[in-house]
Order: C-alpha cells, then sequence, then structure tokens
C-alpha cells in the first residue's frame, strides 16, 4: 500500500510483490476505509457500556418494581418471563431508578404488651391451678379477679409450656450409622410393594439387593409372586455377574426371607444371615431410602404401569443408577467407583454350581390315591415304586 501511494503503478506493485490486480484493489479499498475511520473524531471520556439494558426493558423492569415493590428480584424475574435481565441486574436498576424494596408487613403503630415478672407469674398460677378450663374461660378469670387482660393464645401457650415440663418428651434417639469397609461385605435385600400394576390391579414386587459399601445395585428386578424361591435365584444370579459370595445377607423379618430354604443356603456357603429388629426398619436405612428414589425417578416417569414396559426399562435405570447418578455419601460419585474396588473373587467351580446349596428338607407329604402330592403349591406325580 506504501508503494501504490508513493506514485508506483498497480502494474509494477503487483510484479514486484507478486500479488494479483484484484487482490491489490481490495487491499487498497481496505486501508483507505480504515484511514477514514481513524481519522474521525471521537468523543473524550468514558464510552458507554456494551452491555447496558436498552430503554424499554429498563423501563419495564422499573414498572414492575414500581407496581409491586415488596417483589424481590428473583421474583420480578419471573414476572418479566423468560426475556428478563438476571436477579443482579434487576437490582442495579432498582437502585438507578431510586425503587426502594418494601417491607411486606407495616411497621407496629402500638406497642406490644408486655407483662411484668408478677403478672406473667400470676397468670401461670392461675392457669396450674385450673388447668381443666378452657383459653377462653381461664382468660376471663384472670381479667375479672386480677384485673390481667391476657389474650386466650397466651393462655395456650402457657398452659403447653407447663403440660410440656410436666410430661417431659422423649430424648431424640441417638442413630448410629454404619458402613461395611469393602464391597461385597453386606448386601441389603427387600421388595418395594407400592407398584401396582394399572390393569388388573396387581402388584409386582421389585426385589432389590444393594451394596453397603458401594450403594450399587446388585440385582434388581420385578416379580408377580414375593417367594422363597425368587429371592434365592436372584442372589445366585447377582454372585454369579461380580463372581464373588458375600459375607453377609440383610434382610427383614418378611416370611420369604426367613424360610428354611435360604437359611439352608446361606448356611452351605458360609453366609452370615442377619434380620431387623421387628418394627425398625432403620436398619436397612439405605434401601428403604433408594426406593424412594426409585419411586420418584423411574416408575413415577411412566403414566401407564405395564409389567413387561417396566421390566424392559429396569435394566437401563439400574445401569444409570450405578455408574451416572451421584450419591450423597459417596461425595457425589457413582456407585461403580467403589464396586470397582473389589478385590475378593470366587472360584468358578463353585459358582457353577450353586444351586445344589439351595436345598433344604420339606417334610413328609402325603401321596393321594391317584399318585398325586402337593409340593410347593404345584401338585406333584410320584407313581407306583
Amino acid at each position: 500500500m506504501l508503494a501504490l501511494f508513493k506514485g508506483q503503478t498497480v502494474a509494477q506493485v503487483s510484479a514486484q510483490f507478486g500479488i494479483s490486480r484484484s487482490s491489490l484493489f481490495d487491499y487498497k479499498r481496505r486501508a483507505l476505509v480504515a484511514m477514514h475511520e481513524t481519522l474521525k473524531d471521537k468523543r473524550h471520556g468514558p464510552q458507554p457500556p456494551g452491555n447496558r439494558l436498552p430503554v424499554e426493558k429498563e423501563q419495564s423492569v422499573g414498572s414492575v418494581c414500581e407496581r409491586h415493590p415488596t417483589l424481590s428480584s428473583y421474583q420480578v424475574k419471573e414476572q418479566l418471563g423468560r426475556d428478563a435481565p438476571t436477579p443482579r441486574t434487576i437490582q442495579r436498576v432498582r437502585k438507578r431508578l431510586s425503587l426502594p424494596r418494601l417491607k411486606k408487613r407495616l411497621l407496629p403503630s402500638v406497642k406490644a404488651c408486655r407483662f411484668s415478672a408478677e403478672e406473667k407469674q400470676t397468670i401461670r398460677n392461675r392457669v396450674e391451678e385450673k388447668m381443666y378450663l378452657g383459653p377462653y374461660r381461664l382468660a376471663w378469670d384472670i381479667q375479672n379477679r386480677d384485673h390481667v387482660t391476657v389474650s386466650p393464645s397466651t393462655i395456650k401457650r402457657v398452659k403447653t409450656l407447663i403440660l410440656e415440663e410436666r410430661n417431659p418428651k422423649p430424648p431424640k434417639p441417638v442413630w448410629k450409622f454404619y458402613e461395611r469397609k469393602l464391597p461385597h461385605s453386606l448386601w441389603h435385600g427387600d421388595f418395594l410393594e407400592k407398584v401396582v400394576l394399572t390393569r388388573g390391579g396387581k402388584t409386582a414386587y421389585q426385589f432389590t439387593l444393594l451394596d453397603d459399601y458401594s450403594r450399587a445395585y446388585v440385582y434388581c428386578g420385578l416379580f408377580t409372586d414375593a417367594d422363597e424361591v425368587n429371592v434365592v435365584r436372584a442372589i445366585i444370579t447377582a454372585m454369579r455377574q461380580y463372581q464373588t459370595i458375600p459375607k453377609a445377607l440383610l434382610f427383614d423379618n418378611g416370611r420369604c426371607f426367613r424360610g428354611n430354604l435360604i437359611t439352608a443356603f446361606c448356611q452351605h456357603l458360609g453366609i452370615k444371615l442377619i434380620h431387623t429388629s421387628i418394627q425398625h426398619p432403620q436398619t436397612n436405612g439405605k434401601l428403604e431410602r433408594a426406593f424412594r428414589d426409585d419411586m420418584r425417578e423411574f416408575y413415577q416417569q411412566f403414566d401407564v404401569w405395564r409389567l413387561w414396559e417396566l421390566q424392559q426399562h429396569l435394566p437401563e435405570y439400574v445401569h444409570y443408577r450405578n455408574h451416572v447418578r451421584g450419591h450423597w455419601a459417596l461425595g457425589g460419585k457413582p456407585a461403580i467407583t467403589r464396586l470397582r474396588e473389589q478385590d475378593f473373587f470366587a472360584l468358578p467351580s463353585v459358582l457353577e454350581k450353586l444351586e445344589t446349596f439351595a436345598r433344604a428338607p420339606v417334610g413328609l407329604r402325603v401321596v393321594r390315591r391317584g399318585g398325586y402330592m402337593l409340593l410347593l403349591g404345584q401338585e406333584i406325580y410320584v407313581g407306583v415304586q
């Protein structure tokens, strides 16, 4: 550009610097525009900020603040809709337009009535003398007898305070929180019995095994029957999936958790079977809390509860709960981070024959005349010896 401005021709400059004529004319046009912009007169002093609100939007904010002086900046933002500025910007506009936020309640115009120590003692003595009377009757008696004006609500508060002193509330229970130190040290197991199917009104039972250390679902399935056989099958499935044998299983006192089959299965494998105290679900609190999350995050997302549809989407939810969803007790990390700390694996020879450990004596059964007998709720043909 300097060569052109000094008087050289376009052909000479193009040959000297290896630039095409069209590019050279384009550069010349840009240079002239830049020079004109640079030589323009500019305003001295601080420039207006680029993020300043338009006048129309500032007027709308001011009108809402003037019409509703008790609203906070967040409430003003809700009134303005989606295109509203941030609450901090609304605060600045309010300050710039001298629109202070007023309190919702006006200052009291009448001084509050304060009882002296003697009047308080008099009221308490009269209430203690006639605890069987109502607040209005006691207020009238104190006003006519002792010339002390007191409201019935005050009488109620005094009476409540006296009753609490006479019958103190029991101290709050001190909960003992526990957590195992290794994965698969303890599995919590229970049935969720709040899933009522839309068609037929039958109940679907979600059986879940939760690892105490990692808060992971090692098993989760939906059944139509909450029986002992399904519980043992679920335990065997979880053992083979994670190639381990838990050290202990924790259940409540349900009938399906106290049968001979599950007791014998745990004894044969050396698993400690633990049952919670009666009417004390806090022992199994981790799983009870997880069930509440399941209802909100999984089941309530469906408008209609169909068994096949719930069974189809349940594995996806379990994967999300174990691999994505963070837990407060784990510092916001998912359960898989602790489940990967597993360092104990069972022998494949033991895992292959887990069904053989699920055996228990059922008892004597009488064979009917036709050679049939009832076993586990089913008719079985015995035949002739």
